[in-house]
Parts: structure tokens; C-alpha cells; sequence
């Protein structure tokens, strides 16, 4: 997705979050509450809030706006807990519902209407149909569908067909792909990006430690909503990854969020040029800027890709800055919004007259947020099209010699599912997917995920994945029936990660080992996976472990953290870079420990050291350094000293395993060489250390 290119000719993706973000459903009118069935005998006292919250959501509801759905399903829910036997209430909520994010809650409220109510409404049936594909319901919904469309006269048939058997062939579409599931996580990136506000728009900055992302919040610049939809108006935000998590976002100021929309696009590999969108939903430009002297300075329009009249929604550019591909729905498609590609000329200087990407790939229906990958031969794209098992989809489509596409490919559930799933990229090294979506899991609307493809499921195993799968067997037959036991459940977390090269990114297959520090024990062993370098470890909680990570030719990865004490589920990311067995590389031996103040080894540390025998016997003319680190509390010649007594007696238990004395050296350096700030804890236990570096091979 990132591409490097001319600060001048820099063309990137718009986002208009708002075009879609309402499902499209058929007209609604207000269904209303007649007042004095809904009063129950006895509570008229609590029947004068309920009916003033039926009145001011029924004010709501005619404006028709996604904010004001919002709105008017609290005051409808207000009322409900006055008097939940009202069908017309049911059926107002589950409309509400049906027009915001959280499509699946509609099915509760629109099935209880159809109980009290079945006539309540002439769409009611239609209506039970769509909420029961938002819950993944597929084969009840097709039957809602049809018996629906078999009630329907000649003239209303001819109007409703369509979106009828649209809705069909999504569910049809939604049983298939359930079928064959695609092995991934999709991991919600947290509280530091997701509120229960809309977050969209994923991009990054510097590789993929910095993202910057689209939010529709309440403290959004100059506090207003957009009149189109009652939303607040969009800002861009900012999230830094440290520590195994995304920090709290950034709002940005002037000049990066004005008053208005301003949504984030895209950002050039180097940094230096970021763009956004500006404006209304159908009148909206590009705008870009370069980042001078640590802040972004004025934007200036982007007028190559602008059309009057028409929208260009997406921009993705191949990464030698020739190719252009963008979603407009401009004349000469095939129907809605399309993808369209523009070629330079050779000498760069300007873009050719753009072309209908393929009628192949471009369906009937409308394309948005297209993606092409590193090597250009890859473009992910959201569609409504094709076989889409609901909203909007991610599809890929690869490119062929001959200069044509092969028919989009759904990339599957549970990536995909009867939402609207969009935006989707890929990080510079292509080894994550981010997109947005709205899930039961996340925050309330709208947020932002993180997929990390699998690969195909390998042979079964009893370490990894599979510890997490339970056997199925047949029930024993029992003639007494034993007193109840209590049975405490402990609920395992998860560690997983992605092991790759430290210099080239490729994954690796590695082998990953936990090891309980208290008793030694080898916990769990798993192998990464070669295709992705994934893997997963579930684990007790309450313990310290340590965790190291191998493969043949690199340095051995460790590390040790624990785990707490607790019954709440946890997932522990741990991305992990093993170095190439050549000179000058270097590991930090983690799983070394000696007494405070003290230069003699603890019994923990023996596992971790004779890891490192055994890549000394593998390797007869390895040379190696043992180096010791020490904060900078205590004098400097006193940290020196301990630092040299600890690395000898490293060296020590080495030689005694049976390697060779010319073949390792200790060396104490002190505090001279840090690798944190001294002034806090978490610093000063960072730069207490042993390491160990390759010298010779």
C-alpha cells in the first residue's frame, strides 16, 4: 500500500466514511405508538416519561439521518422499559438499529415485533429477514426472504425483486464461506485507537509503528456535526505503538484538522507527505502536505485527481509511482462507483487518460477502498458485488500476464462477514491486514482490526493451536448420578506473535519453547509457522515464564515475563526478530539471573546458558563475547566491577559444559552503554543485563 514517489506527484486514497456507513434498506415510514394501548393500567405516573420518549424519538426517527437513528433508539430503549410489550416500539428499534452500526441488535427487537405483531407493518417479515443475516442466521433468512416475496402483489414484485434475491444470493454467498473458514486472527487494535465512536481509516507512518486513523469523536475540531447525518465531523488521530500495545491517540491540531471533515488518506513511506480529504460528501478535494522541521506545514489541493461533478473515493499507487488505481463513479462503468486505473506517461510527467479497470473485476454494484500491493500483481478492494455474503466485502483480484485480472476472490469469513467490512491494507512489509469493521466484540461502532493470515492448517499436533481444540467423545452411560464437585475453571491465555529474520522481515519457522522459571519445567513447545511465522501458546495465568525462540542459522531469541494471577482471559502479543548466526550479531541472554548485588548465578539461569553451549558446539570456530551491563545506581568503578565479575562467571559455567576457553571472553562494561533511561525503574532494569555477541565465525 505505502509507495514511495515525487513529493509533487504524490496521489492517495480519499475517505468518505458517510456514503456508507447507513444501511441502504428500503424507505421506512414511522410505524407509530398508539399512546393509549401502550399505557398500562396502575403506572400512569411512569406512562408520562415513557410517552415524552416516544415523542422525542419519533422526532428523531422522520429526520432520517444516522445520528438521529442513533438518537431516537435511546429514547425508543427509554421506553421500552416502561412497557416492552408494544410491537410498533419493537419495530421502531429494530429499524433504528438496522440504520446504524449495530445491525445484529436489531434481530431481538424485530422478532419480538413480529410475535406481538406480524401485520404491524407491510416490511416486517423483510425487516426479520436482514436482521437475521447480520447474526450469521443464513438459511432462516432466505426462508423470511421467500416467504416475503411469495406475499407480495405483481406491481410491488416488479419494484422489490431485485433487493430481495440481492439479499439471497448474499446469505446463499454467507453459508458457503462459512463452510471453509480462513485461518487468522483478527485482533481488535484496543482502547488506545476504538471508542464506541466510529475509527476508520487506518495508515501508517514510519513502517507500521505509528497509525494514523479517521474518528467521528465528541471533542472533534470546533465541536460540531456535519448537518448530512448528524454525525460529528471527522478528525485525524494518532496512535504510537509501545510496549506491546497502541498508546492512547493524538488529536491533531491546525493545520492537520480544521473545522470541517478531514480524514485521514495516506502517508509516503520516508514520512514526508501525508493527504487527506476535505469537505462535503459529494464536493470534497484532496489535499496533501509535507512534514518540514517536526510538524506538517500548509496543504495544498490535489487537482489531478479531483473531477468535477464526479467522486474519487480511493487512490492506490504501484510503488514505481506509474500506476494508479482509484473508485470514481464517473461515466462509462459498470455501474455505481467502479475502479478506474491511470498510467503515466513514460517521461512521468502526467497521467494518460484513465480506463475502466476490467469488467471483470468491477461489478453492477459499487467498489470502494482499493489497495494494490508491493509487487503490483495483488489489489484488495471492498465491493457490494460478487459474491458478497453481505455490505460491503474484501475482495483481491491478481494481475495476469496478458494484462487482464482474474475474477475477485472473497477473502473469506471471518474477515468478511454480513457487515460492511472496508478499508482494508496491508503494512509496508505486507505481514499484517488492518480494516474496519463493526463486530460484537469491539467497542460499540465502528472499529479497527488487525488480520494476521495463518496459512493452510497444518497436521495436528499436541502443542499450539491445538491445545485449544477439545476432543469429542462418545457419552458413558451412568446408573447413579455422584454429588455435585466444584470445579475451578482456569481460563488460559494466550501468547502469540509473528517470528521473523531481524533484517529481511521473512517469516521463519521457528521453535517456540515456554519454560516455568520456578521449576524449570518446559510448559509448552510450538512451531512457527513457515509460511507466516505465526504462532500461539495458551498458558496458565500465575506463573513467571520464559520464553525463548530458535531456528537453525540464527541467534536464539529470549525473553521472560509473567503471567498474572487472575481468571480474566488475556492475549500477550510477542513479536519476536531472531538474527542470522554472523559476526556482530548479538542477543540479550534475558534469562540470566544472579542475586542482587551479587556476581553468582542463580539456579533458573542454567536452561538459558546451555542454549548457549549448544550453539557453541554446532559452531566449533564460533568466537564469542559475554558482555555485562549494570545501571548507573553505585559508583562507576563498583558497576564496572560487578559487570566483569558477572559476564566471568557466565564464562565460567560455559567452559565447564565442556566449550572450549579460546572460544568465549568476558568483558564488563558498567553503565557505559545503556539501553534505556536510567532515571525510572522500568529504565535501570532494562540496562542490567548480559549479552552475548558473535566476534567470529
Amino acid at each position: 500500500m505505502i509507495f514511495p514517489m515525487k513529493i509533487k506527484h504524490l496521489l492517495l486514497i480519499l475517505i468518505i466514511f458517510s456514503s456508507f456507513s447507513v444501511e441502504k434498506l428500503q424507505a421506512q415510514d414511522l410505524v407509530r405508538v398508539k399512546l393509549k394501548n401502550f399505557k398500562i393500567v396502575g403506572e400512569e405516573e411512569a406512562f408520562k416519561e415513557a410517552a415524552i420518549h416516544v415523542i422525542k424519538g419519533n422526532i428523531l426517527f422522520r429526520r432520517d439521518k444516522e445520528g438521529d437513528y442513533q438518537r431516537a433508539k435511546e429514547h425508543y430503549l427509554k421506553a421500552l422499559e416502561y412497557n416492552e410489550e408494544d410491537a410498533a416500539l419493537n419495530y421502531q428499534i429494530a429499524v433504528c438499529y438496522l440504520k446504524t452500526s449495530e445491525r445484529w441488535k436489531a434481530y431481538e427487537y424485530i422478532e419480538a415485533c413480529y410475535i406481538l405483531d406480524e401485520n404491524i407493518a407491510p416490511d416486517v417479515l423483510y425487516l426479520k429477514a436482514c436482521a437475521l443475516q447480520y447474526n450469521h442466521k443464513f438459511k432462516k433468512a432466505i426462508n423470511d426472504l421467500e416467504e416475503y416475496q411469495e406475499s407480495l402483489s405483481p406491481y410491488q414484485l416488479k419494484q422489490k425483486t431485485a433487493s430481495i434475491e440481492k439479499r439471497i444470493k448474499e446469505c446463499e454467498s454467507g453459508i458457503e464461506l462459512m463452510k471453509h473458514p480462513v485461518r487468522c486472527f483478527i485482533d481488535n487494535l484496543g482502547e488506545g485507537v476504538n471508542t464506541f465512536q466510529k475509527e476508520y481509516s487506518p495508515v501508517f507512518y514510519l513502517s507500521d509503528s505509528v497509525l494514523y486513523f479517521t474518528s467521528r469523536r465528541e471533542n472533534t475540531t470546533g465541536g460540531r456535526k456535519n448537518p448530512e447525518n448528524n454525525l460529528y465531523y471527522e478528525d485525524i488521530y494518532r496512535s504510537r505503538y509501545m510496549d506491546g500495545h497502541w498508546n492512547n491517540a493524538e488529536q491533531y491540531g491546525y493545520p492537520l484538522n480544521t473545522r470541517k471533515n478531514d480524514a485521514s488518506v495516506d502517508i509516503s513511506p520516508e514520512g514526508r507527505e501525508i493527504c487527506v480529504y476535505r469537505g462535503k460528501k459529494k464536493n470534497g478535494d484532496l489535499f496533501n502536505s509535507q512534514y518540514r522541521d517536526g510538524d506538517w506545514k500548509a496543504f495544498t489541493k490535489m487537482k489531478r485527481i479531483n473531477k468535477r461533478k464526479y467522486r474519487e473515493s480511493s487512490v492506490s499507487l504501484t510503488r514505481d509511482s506509474m500506476t494508479l488505481y482509484f473508485v470514481s463513479d464517473r461515466p462509462g462503468g459498470q455501474g455505481g462507483q467502479d475502479i478506474w486505473v491511470a498510467h503515466r506517461t513514460e517521461d512521468g510527467s502526467k497521467w494518460k487518460k484513465a480506463e475502466n479497470l476490467s469488467e471483470v473485476v468491477n461489478s453492477p454494484y459499487d467498489e470502494e477502498t482499493v489497495e494494490i500491493s508491493n509487487n503490483g500483481k495483488v489489489l484488495y478492494f471492498s465491493s457490494r458485488g460478487h459474491n458478497t455474503m453481505g455490505g460491503y466485502d474484501v475482495f483481491r483480484t491478481f494481475y495476469n500476464n496478458d494484462g487482464t485480472w482474474t475474477e475477485p476472490e472473497n477473502i473469506g469469513y471471518p474477515i468478511n462477514t454480513p457487515d460492511n467490512d472496508i478499508f482494508f491494507m496491508l503494512t509496508p512489509d505486507e505481514k499484517y491486514g488492518y480494516y474496519s469493521a463493526t463486530r460484537p466484540e469491539g467497542y460499540g461502532d465502528v472499529d479497527i482490526y488487525q488480520v494476521v493470515f495463518l496459512g493452510k492448517e497444518r497436521p495436528l499436533s499436541h502443542s499450539g493451536e491445538d491445545d485449544l481444540i477439545a476432543c469429542i467423545k462418545a457419552p458413558v452411560s451412568e446408573s447413579e448420578i455422584e454429588k455435585p464437585v466444584n470445579i475451578k475453571i482456569i481460563q488460559l491465555s494466550l501468547v502469540k506473535g509473528i517470528v521473523t529474520d531481524a533484517f529481511t522481515g521473512e517469516p521463519i519457522e521457528a521453535t517456540v519453547e515456554l519454560t516455568d522459571n520456578e521449576t524449570g519445567e518446559i510448559v509448552n513447545t510450538v512451531t512457527s509457522y513457515a509460511a507466516t511465522g505465526a504462532y500461539t501458546v495458551p498458558l496458565p495465568p500465575g506463573k513467571d515464564y520464559a520464553l525463548t525462540a530458535g531456528a537453525p542459522d540464527y541467534f536464539f531469541h529470549s525473553e521472560n515475563f509473567v503471567i498474572a494471577d487472575t481468571s480474566i482471559h488475556e492475549v500477550i502479543r510477542k513479536d519476536i526478530q531472531l538474527q542470522p548466526m554472523g559476526i556482530g550479531a548479538k542477543i540479550v541472554l534475558n534469562n540470566v539471573f544472579f542475586d542482587t548485588g551479587k556476581a553468582t548465578l542463580r539456579p533458573e539461569s542454567m536452561t538459558e546458558l546451555d542454549r548457549l553451549v549448544d550453539i557453541m558446539n554446532q559452531y566449533p570456530r564460533l568466537k564469542v563475547e559475554i558482555s555485562g551491563h549494570t545501571d548507573s545506581q553505585g559508583s562507576e568503578s563498583s558497576n564496572q566491577k560487578l559487570s566483569q565479575r558477572r559476564s566471568q562467571s557466565v564464562v565460567d559455567y560455559i567452559v565447564s559444559q565442556g566449550v572450549k576457553t579460546e572460544m568465549i571472553v568476558a568483558k564488563g562494561y558498567g553503565e557505559s552503554e545503556p539501553r534505556a533511561d536510567n532515571t525510572t525503574k522500568e529504565g535501570r532494569q532494562l540496562n542490567r543485563r548480559v549479552e552475548a555477541k558473535i566476534l567470529d565465525k
